[in-house]
């Protein structure tokens, strides 16, 4: 399949596919995202149809043998779901559309005419959310009202996490010289993003990506050297940045809170000594951020508020009450589809879960752990080797110009990070993954295989070879 320049059709696939990454930004224009996939499936019927009359062997489709058990499974699930309706619904949203986007991102990921104008939406889209984030920073709280066009701004899961994603196709803009400065630029637009969301979570896997994409290559050891002090430099500013993003998480909610509980024991005026001083050493302690607790280690946990964060955090409860469901449908599960554990174990939840945080009743907060209740043991080994398999399909690919590579490596790893406390892999987020995984195999498999390294320049281990018009040469 090749969709050269003059091609009408790759000339519609590129353009309805630029539309399509800039709205899964957003999430709220739902009828150009279904309109766009709509268009998406008639061309990739045309090009199918296309090739089977001219050309049979052109025609494949990367990672077909684990995408195909997965999403076999899934859909089989449905047999067995305790609500078969939302299966089906979310087999279309979570794997259906998201795997026709994939092939879709795939066939203009290997050419390389198709690549500018899906790194200017991106690039724009990006944009406009990290100027939003900015000027309407007090907004962005969930139960906040969304005045205006801050109305399209997702929730702030969804937000830090494609933000998290789009980074990796930035990294690979950034590989050559033609579009460095945007893919930096687009970069900090992503890191912007998400700090603005208070996502703790977003530093933890952009730590992950910023590992994979900056550790040293093999070179001298003063740029071995030099490597790893930049990386070693970026990540004490993630671990800063995680810090200060969860003191300010917490300091309209928590520390108040505490005072407010610390002026109610003073009101009730009960004389007792013991009582009073409780009170005025919880308030030293707000007011001063100093720690009862005299261990280095404890006095480290209450100075970034980490301590705060853990003991009011209702994810390792909400683990444990799902991870207790398990044995009921071991190896099956209770059918595909992020609501069916709560459908299913919804009415077990202890009332003090539900006090603790109203969201226990939605999910798992975890992917996998979702994965299992949804799909049992089977389905999850089949999650495991699906993202097994796209991680070797990027390691894999040739090393002469790998930065793309890993770029796709950082996407896959980067998500599972972020997922790790949460389920966001549904509806636009499992879309713009796929996308972007997708995009970067297409590019991976786009480069040539017959070049050398040269080890007197940085070229072939940073280049993208890939660019308007041609393949560039590396920087």
């Amino acid at each position: 399949m090749n969709l050269r320049l003059e091609s009408w059709v790759g000339e519609m696939l590129s353009a309805v596919c630029a539309v399509l990454l800039f709205v899964t930004m957003f999430d709220h224009m739902t009828a150009i995202k279904f309109v766009g996939i709509s268009l998406i499936g008639a061309i990739i019927l045309y090009l199918v149809v296309q090739s089977l009359v001219s050309a049979p062997q052109e025609l494949r489709f990367p990672l077909s043998v684990p995408l195909g058990l997965w999403a076999g499974w899934a859909l089989l699930s449905a047999f067995w779901s305790v609500d078969p309706h939302v299966t089906l619904h979310a087999w279309l949203d979570e794997i259906a559309y998201p795997l026709l986007c994939y092939y879709a991102f795939w066939l203009l990921g290997r050419e390389a005419v198709h690549q500018r104008r899906m790194q200017a939406a991106s690039w724009l889209a990006c944009g406009a959310l990290a100027v939003v984030s900015v000027i309407d920073f007090h907004l962005l709280d969930p139960s906040a009202p969304k005045p205006g066009l801050l109305h399209f701004y997702a929730r702030v899961g969804h937000t830090s996490t494609v933000a998290l994603m789009a980074i990796s196709v930035f990294a690979a803009m950034a590989a050559i010289r033609a579009t460095r400065t945007l893919g930096i630029v687009g970069i900090v637009f992503c890191v912007v993003i998400g700090a603005a969301t208070l996502n703790r979570f977003f530093w933890a896997a952009l730590a992950v990506v910023a590992v994979i994409l900056l550790w040293p290559r093999p070179g001298t050891r003063q740029e071995r050297r030099r490597g790893y002090v930049v990386l070693a430099t970026l990540l004490v500013a993630v671990a800063c940045a995680t810090v200060f993003s969860n003191r300010v998480r917490l300091m309209t909610f928590v520390p108040n809170s505490a005072a407010a509980s610390a002026n109610t024991m003073l009101a009730k005026g009960e004389g007792q000594s013991a009582t009073d001083s409780t009170a005025r050493s919880a308030e030293a302690n707000l007011a001063t951020g100093s720690a009862p607790s005299t261990g280095l280690f404890e006095r480290l946990r209450h100075l970034t508020r980490f301590d705060v964060m853990t003991s009011t955090d209702a994810r390792p409860k909400i683990w444990a009450f799902y991870i207790g469901q398990v044995h009921y449908h071991p190896w099956l599960g209770v059918g595909f589809g992020k609501p069916l554990p709560s459908i299913a174990y919804g009415k077990r939840i202890p009332a003090s879960l539900l006090k603790l945080d109203e969201n226990a009743e939605t999910h798992a907060h975890n992917l996998l752990l979702n994965t299992l209740l949804q799909t049992g043991v089977i389905g999850l080994a089949l999650q495991l080797a699906l993202f097994a398999s796209i991680a070797w399909r990027f390691l894999a690919q040739p090393a002469t110009r790998p930065f793309v590579c890993r770029a796709g490596l950082a996407l896959l790893l980067g998500m599972l990070a972020k997922n790790m406390t949460d389920d966001f892999m549904w509806q636009s987020t499992a879309l713009m993954f796929w996308a972007c995984c997708g995009w970067l195999l297409g590019q991976c498999e786009a480069l040539p295989t017959g070049a050398l390294v040269d080890d007197r320049t940085r070229a072939a281990d940073f280049g993208l070879g890939v660019t308007a018009g041609a393949h560039s040469v590396p920087d």
